[in-house]
């Protein structure tokens, strides 16, 4: 069997909403500082979830929406306080 054979063969599908991304892994994949993720975090702008104890898990969905954060204070000089508004408007 060829490696793109088992590859589809073994394929595991994560629900967008599973909450599977460790804190580390999203500041690297999103090139964010801990720092801002955490003030992000500590006002409310993303909810928090939990899988284990004392372990923040993010989902694909969370990811998506941080990088539309990001996007806001990086690109359009939105400040933390603000990106919660305009989420709260858009209901994300």
């Amino acid at each position: 069997m060829i490696w793109e054979e088992l590859d589809s063969q073994f394929e595991i599908e994560i629900p967008p909403d599973e909450p599977v991304y460790p804190v580390n892994v999203v500041c690297d994949l999103l090139h964010m500082q801990y720092y801002l993720l955490h003030e992000i975090m500590r006002e409310g702008v993303l909810r928090q979830r939990k899988k284990e104890k004392a372990k923040k898990l993010f989902s694909k969905k969370d990811l998506k929406v941080l990088r539309y954060v990001q996007y806001l204070i990086e690109e359009k000089g939105v400040n933390v306080k603000g990106v919660k508004v305009i989420l709260e408007m858009r209901e994300v």
